[in-house]
């Protein structure tokens, strides 16, 4: 079945994402462009990842595009590139064909604002509607130009990081070795070359594009066996990325009392909470606004709470965090849920721009990140995915229904499908339906001890199979 939601179209191609979905929904975006901006001569970017199928939409979405608007052609990047890529070359939207975190077999995209940002969930629903009404296209003869920027934009992000990277003589003197795996995947084009800037020794595994050796979610499973290579080669950390590159791992050295006790593998719970206390210190200033999904660990609250920061949550999904922000003008925002870390400056998770800023980190604090990470609140985060199947009732309602029968305190963000948990004084127990995988229900645990984390799962699961029932 083809997922259509404000993350994005996402389907197996060939079954559920044909060629005829690809046209359609590349008209309709065209369309929409066209009524936004009335009498104004178009351009839009258009970018992939590296999956077999990306080559193929991307030139079916061109040859339709490319019928009334003028098409800039970036080739592979990463979505965070291709975000920046609308705001650089000043177009009035774009489309960044990928499916993310989901395997090669599957494709989609993403459709872009004119700020680089993805489309806002109005938006979205908007395009969705007119692409279920429209069957016939009408094409203008005469085509408009594609002009290829690809090798220019991957110049252009890497000055982009550098330029967040102030000191960057501290990180080349501190000699840091880094194991970086891409997977094929987008950071192949540009990871190698940021890094040698930074001074960094890069070693690098999985680089040829298009070639996945392991699953694309960059997770504690996937990632395992770079442990291996980061102690043969004594490096500092590993960094594993999705397909599209704004998803990213640390792996950590078998090393350290964080490690024993959270695993090799960093969350990218605290991953935010690095970032955010790095930010937030720089700037030295009270009051200041913090958006998350609700999915997010407590960890996120306590060092936002060291600044006196107000935390503001969302339903989980990149768009309602940047939207949230804009509306805000909100310092800094991120899902700690969706390993990448921040949405800062890029208005997307950005893999990239995180490791360059952790690597910041370790080399003024001059301590190894499992170190850094001991000296954090202790919260531990578990997560499960059911499967189930279409059912004639909001699975939603029910859940709060249930859960306020048992006495629990909820929180909702969203709609019909969208978040809900309930909370204790220092855990919470959280649900949610995918908008990036059909039938499946998240449930996400956080708690301050291991114990209490499983036994909220635990309970978590109970509940939601009794709601099924």
């Amino acid at each position: 079945m083809l997922v259509e939601s404000f993350s994005g179209i996402r389907g197996l191609y060939g079954t559920d994402l044909t060629k005829d979905t690809v046209r359609r929904y590349a008209y309709v975006y065209a369309k929409w462009l066209k009524e936004k901006f009335k009498n104004k001569k178009l351009k839009v970017v258009i970018g992939s990842d590296t999956r077999p199928s990306s080559n193929e939409l991307k030139k079916s979405i061109i040859n339709i595009i490319s019928h009334s608007i003028d098409v800039i052609d970036v080739g592979f990047n990463t979505t965070p590139a291709v975000e920046m890529a609308v705001r650089i070359y000043s177009t009035d939207g774009g489309i960044m064909i990928t499916a993310s975190h989901n395997e090669p077999e599957w494709n989609g995209f993403k459709f872009l604002s004119n700020d680089g940002s993805m489309l806002k969930p109005s938006d979205s629903d908007e395009i969705i509607a007119s692409f279920r009404k429209t069957r016939d296209l009408f094409l203008p003869a005469k085509k408009n130009k594609v002009i290829d920027k690809s090798k220019d934009l991957i110049n252009k992000y890497v000055d982009f990081v550098l330029s967040f990277i102030k000191d960057k003589q501290t990180i080349k003197k501190s000699k840091l070795k880094v194991v970086v795996d891409p997977n094929g995947g987008a950071a192949s084009v540009v990871v190698e070359k940021l890094l040698k800037k930074l001074g960094v020794e890069v070693i690098c595994v999985n680089m040829a594009l298009g070639r996945f050796k392991r699953p694309v979610e960059p997770n504690e499973y996937s990632l395992s066996y770079l442990q291996k290579i980061i102690k043969e080669n004594d490096a500092d950390l590993g960094a594993g990325f999705d397909c599209d590159g704004d998803r990213m791992e640390i792996v950590l050295p078998n090393q350290g009392g964080f490690v024993k006790s959270h695993g090799f593998v960093v969350s990218g719970h605290y991953v935010l909470a690095l970032l955010i206390d790095e930010i937030l210190d720089s700037k030295r200033k009270e009051n200041e606004i913090v958006v998350t999904n609700d999915a997010t660990s407590s960890v996120v609250r306590r060092i936002a709470e060291k600044y006196n920061a107000k935390i503001v949550e969302v339903e989980v999904g990149e768009t309602n965090v940047v939207e949230e922000m804009k509306r805000l003008e909100a310092t800094i925002g991120g899902e700690g849920s969706s390993s990448g870390g921040i949405v800062w400056p890029s208005r997307c998770r950005d893999g990239i721009l995180t490791l360059a800023f952790i690597l910041k980190l370790i080399a003024e604090k001059r301590k190894p990140l499992s170190e850094i990470l001991e000296r954090y609140p202790q919260y531990f985060t578990m997560a499960e995915k059911i499967k189930f199947k279409t059912v004639k009732f909001s699975i939603k309602d029910k859940l709060k229904s249930r859960l306020l029968k048992l006495g629990y305190e909820t929180q909702e963000t969203g709609n019909e499908t969208g978040g809900i948990k309930w909370i204790t004084d220092d855990s919470f127990c959280w649900f949610r339906q995918s908008k990036t995988e059909e039938g499946v229900f998240r449930i996400i645990a956080d708690a301050p001890n291991k114990a209490k984390c499983e036994q909220l799962l635990k309970e978590g699961i109970r509940i939601f199979g009794e709601v099924l029932k």
